[in-house]
Protein backbone atom coordinates (compact mmCIF):
# COMPACT_ATOMS: atom_id res chain seq x y z
CA UNK A 1 0.00 0.00 0.00
CA UNK A 2 1.47 3.62 -0.96
CA UNK A 3 1.34 6.51 1.20
CA UNK A 4 -0.96 8.17 -0.89
CA UNK A 5 -3.52 4.86 -0.51
CA UNK A 6 -2.67 5.40 3.11
CA UNK A 7 -3.78 8.97 3.13
CA UNK A 8 -6.97 8.21 1.33
CA UNK A 9 -8.26 5.49 3.80
CA UNK A 10 -6.91 8.12 6.77
CA UNK A 11 -4.19 5.07 7.98
CA UNK A 12 -1.02 4.68 8.86
CA UNK A 13 1.69 1.66 9.19
CA UNK A 14 3.88 1.10 12.35
CA UNK A 15 6.32 -1.59 11.50
CA UNK A 16 7.57 -3.55 14.37
CA UNK A 17 10.18 -5.97 15.78
CA UNK A 18 9.92 -7.98 18.41
CA UNK A 19 13.11 -9.43 20.30
CA UNK A 20 12.62 -12.97 21.60
CA UNK A 21 12.92 -13.20 25.71
CA UNK A 22 13.22 -16.81 25.19
CA UNK A 23 15.72 -18.39 22.22
CA UNK A 24 13.11 -21.01 22.35
CA UNK A 25 10.10 -18.69 21.12
CA UNK A 26 9.11 -19.40 17.90
CA UNK A 27 5.99 -16.96 18.27
CA UNK A 28 6.01 -12.83 19.56
CA UNK A 29 3.11 -10.97 20.11
CA UNK A 30 2.80 -7.57 21.32
CA UNK A 31 -0.62 -5.88 22.39
CA UNK A 32 -1.17 -2.30 21.09
CA UNK A 33 -3.38 -0.02 22.97
CA UNK A 34 -4.30 3.52 23.60
CA UNK A 35 -5.07 5.85 26.60
CA UNK A 36 -8.54 4.99 28.17
CA UNK A 37 -8.62 7.57 31.18
CA UNK A 38 -6.17 6.45 33.93
CA UNK A 39 -5.51 2.76 32.23
CA UNK A 40 -5.04 1.95 28.19
CA UNK A 41 -7.46 -0.02 25.78
CA UNK A 42 -6.57 -3.15 23.59
CA UNK A 43 -7.05 -1.75 20.16
CA UNK A 44 -4.80 -4.16 18.23
CA UNK A 45 -1.87 -6.97 18.08
CA UNK A 46 1.69 -7.34 16.16
CA UNK A 47 2.00 -10.59 16.02
CA UNK A 48 5.64 -12.38 14.27
CA UNK A 49 5.73 -15.98 13.90
CA UNK A 50 9.46 -16.47 13.46
CA UNK A 51 10.47 -18.47 10.01
CA UNK A 52 14.40 -18.97 8.81
CA UNK A 53 14.95 -16.61 6.06
CA UNK A 54 12.17 -14.38 6.40
CA UNK A 55 11.43 -11.05 7.91
CA UNK A 56 10.20 -11.13 11.09
CA UNK A 57 8.57 -7.78 11.06
CA UNK A 58 4.90 -7.20 12.65
CA UNK A 59 3.15 -4.57 9.74
CA UNK A 60 0.09 -3.34 11.71
CA UNK A 61 -2.43 -0.62 9.94
CA UNK A 62 -3.37 1.73 12.78
CA UNK A 63 -6.02 5.22 12.49
CA UNK A 64 -3.38 8.49 13.09
CA UNK A 65 -2.43 8.79 16.98
CA UNK A 66 -0.68 8.08 20.01
CA UNK A 67 -0.05 4.29 20.49
CA UNK A 68 1.22 2.24 23.68
CA UNK A 69 2.68 -1.18 24.34
CA UNK A 70 0.61 -2.55 26.61
CA UNK A 71 1.89 -6.73 26.76
CA UNK A 72 4.27 -9.01 25.23
CA UNK A 73 3.58 -12.71 24.72
CA UNK A 74 6.72 -15.41 23.80
CA UNK A 75 5.20 -18.56 23.56
CA UNK A 76 7.38 -21.42 22.92
CA UNK A 77 6.51 -24.17 20.23
CA UNK A 78 5.22 -26.61 23.07
CA UNK A 79 2.81 -23.70 24.18
CA UNK A 80 4.50 -22.41 27.42
CA UNK A 81 5.03 -19.27 27.62
CA UNK A 82 6.62 -15.95 28.72
CA UNK A 83 4.37 -12.94 29.36
CA UNK A 84 4.47 -9.45 30.50
CA UNK A 85 1.66 -7.28 31.28
CA UNK A 86 -0.55 -5.91 33.94
CA UNK A 87 -3.97 -6.64 32.66
CA UNK A 88 -7.18 -4.99 34.74
CA UNK A 89 -9.88 -7.03 32.56
CA UNK A 90 -12.33 -6.17 29.56
CA UNK A 91 -9.55 -5.70 26.97
CA UNK A 92 -7.66 -2.87 29.51
CA UNK A 93 -4.30 -2.40 30.78
CA UNK A 94 -2.45 -1.28 33.79
CA UNK A 95 0.42 -0.34 32.23
CA UNK A 96 2.36 1.20 29.05
CA UNK A 97 5.91 -0.62 27.95
CA UNK A 98 6.39 1.92 25.17
CA UNK A 99 4.41 4.38 23.36
CA UNK A 100 4.96 5.73 19.45
CA UNK A 101 2.44 8.39 17.42
CA UNK A 102 1.82 7.89 13.76
CA UNK A 103 0.34 10.08 10.98
CA UNK A 104 -1.99 9.62 8.04
CA UNK A 105 0.34 8.28 5.20
CA UNK A 106 2.98 7.51 7.17
CA UNK A 107 5.08 4.38 7.29
CA UNK A 108 7.21 4.39 10.14
CA UNK A 109 9.69 1.86 11.75
CA UNK A 110 8.78 1.96 15.46
CA UNK A 111 12.11 0.18 16.23
CA UNK A 112 13.05 -3.63 17.89
CA UNK A 113 11.67 -4.00 20.84
CA UNK A 114 13.58 -6.16 23.85
CA UNK A 115 13.01 -7.71 26.87
CA UNK A 116 16.66 -7.20 29.02
CA UNK A 117 16.38 -9.62 32.03
CA UNK A 118 17.47 -7.68 35.22
CA UNK A 119 16.72 -10.07 37.66
CA UNK A 120 14.61 -13.39 38.98
CA UNK A 121 13.30 -14.41 42.40
CA UNK A 122 11.12 -17.53 43.32
CA UNK A 123 7.49 -16.85 44.61
CA UNK A 124 5.99 -19.65 45.33
CA UNK A 125 6.01 -22.44 42.33
CA UNK A 126 6.85 -19.39 40.12
CA UNK A 127 9.98 -17.91 39.04
CA UNK A 128 9.39 -14.18 38.57
CA UNK A 129 12.13 -12.58 36.43
CA UNK A 130 13.07 -8.66 36.80
CA UNK A 131 12.98 -7.06 33.31
CA UNK A 132 13.63 -4.27 31.58
CA UNK A 133 12.08 -2.94 28.67
CA UNK A 134 14.57 -1.12 25.37
CA UNK A 135 13.80 0.04 22.03
CA UNK A 136 16.45 -0.04 19.49
CA UNK A 137 17.04 -0.08 15.75
CA UNK A 138 16.63 -3.30 13.81
CA UNK A 139 19.97 -4.96 12.72
CA UNK A 140 21.21 -3.80 9.57
CA UNK A 141 20.46 -7.63 8.23
CA UNK A 142 16.93 -7.25 9.10
CA UNK A 143 16.95 -4.04 7.03
CA UNK A 144 18.47 -5.92 4.32
CA UNK A 145 15.98 -8.57 4.62
CA UNK A 146 12.98 -6.58 4.79
CA UNK A 147 14.35 -4.19 2.03
CA UNK A 148 14.06 -7.43 -0.08
CA UNK A 149 11.04 -8.65 0.85
CA UNK A 150 8.78 -5.41 0.94
CA UNK A 151 10.83 -3.71 -1.31
CA UNK A 152 7.02 -0.97 -1.11
CA UNK A 153 7.34 -0.61 1.97
CA UNK A 154 10.98 -0.15 2.78
CA UNK A 155 10.92 3.12 0.03
CA UNK A 156 8.15 4.82 1.81
CA UNK A 157 9.65 3.71 5.80
CA UNK A 158 11.16 6.12 8.34
CA UNK A 159 11.99 5.24 11.47
CA UNK A 160 10.79 7.02 14.78
CA UNK A 161 11.78 4.78 17.33
CA UNK A 162 9.03 3.65 20.24
CA UNK A 163 9.83 5.84 23.78
CA UNK A 164 10.07 3.14 26.87
CA UNK A 165 9.63 5.34 29.82
CA UNK A 166 11.99 5.95 32.00
CA UNK A 167 12.53 3.79 34.96
CA UNK A 168 12.89 5.80 38.72
CA UNK A 169 15.76 3.50 40.79
CA UNK A 170 13.87 2.69 44.21
CA UNK A 171 14.96 4.78 47.06
CA UNK A 172 16.61 3.04 50.23
CA UNK A 173 13.73 3.53 52.33
CA UNK A 174 11.92 1.73 49.54
CA UNK A 175 14.06 -1.48 49.01
CA UNK A 176 13.87 -1.47 52.99
CA UNK A 177 10.11 -1.48 53.10
CA UNK A 178 9.98 -4.31 50.22
CA UNK A 179 12.39 -6.52 51.42
CA UNK A 180 10.50 -6.14 55.35
CA UNK A 181 6.86 -7.16 53.63
CA UNK A 182 9.41 -10.51 51.96
CA UNK A 183 10.66 -11.05 55.05
CA UNK A 184 7.47 -11.27 56.66
CA UNK A 185 6.01 -13.44 53.55
CA UNK A 186 8.88 -15.66 54.09
CA UNK A 187 8.43 -16.37 58.07
CA UNK A 188 4.76 -17.17 57.31
CA UNK A 189 6.49 -19.52 54.90
CA UNK A 190 4.42 -17.98 51.52
CA UNK A 191 7.73 -17.77 49.68
CA UNK A 192 10.93 -19.77 50.08
CA UNK A 193 13.74 -16.96 49.35
CA UNK A 194 14.24 -13.78 49.30
CA UNK A 195 15.70 -11.02 46.55
CA UNK A 196 19.30 -10.99 46.44
CA UNK A 197 18.94 -7.00 47.29
CA UNK A 198 17.47 -8.53 50.56
CA UNK A 199 20.06 -10.91 51.36
CA UNK A 200 23.58 -8.74 50.61
CA UNK A 201 25.48 -7.49 53.06
CA UNK A 202 24.93 -3.64 53.27
CA UNK A 203 27.93 -1.50 52.31
CA UNK A 204 29.44 1.93 52.99
CA UNK A 205 28.41 4.16 50.27
CA UNK A 206 31.14 4.88 47.85
CA UNK A 207 31.30 8.35 46.74
CA UNK A 208 32.92 7.54 43.59
CA UNK A 209 31.92 5.63 40.63
CA UNK A 210 28.01 5.27 41.73
CA UNK A 211 25.18 7.40 39.91
CA UNK A 212 22.63 9.51 41.90
CA UNK A 213 19.98 6.94 42.83
CA UNK A 214 21.94 3.91 42.05
CA UNK A 215 21.58 0.89 44.04
CA UNK A 216 24.55 -1.53 44.05
CA UNK A 217 23.95 -5.39 46.06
Amino acid sequence: MSTSALAQDKKAVALIKLGAADPACTTLVAGIGVRDNDAFKLVDVARIVQKSGEATVAEVALEPGEYHVVSYLCTRPNGAHLALSEPMGGDRFKKSYASFAVQTGEVINVGLLRLVPLGATQAGLARVVLVGVVATDWPVSELENFKQQRPALYAQMKTRLMIVPKIVPPTAEQIAAKCAEMKKLQAEGKIQNLPSICTAPVRPPNPKGIAKGEVRA
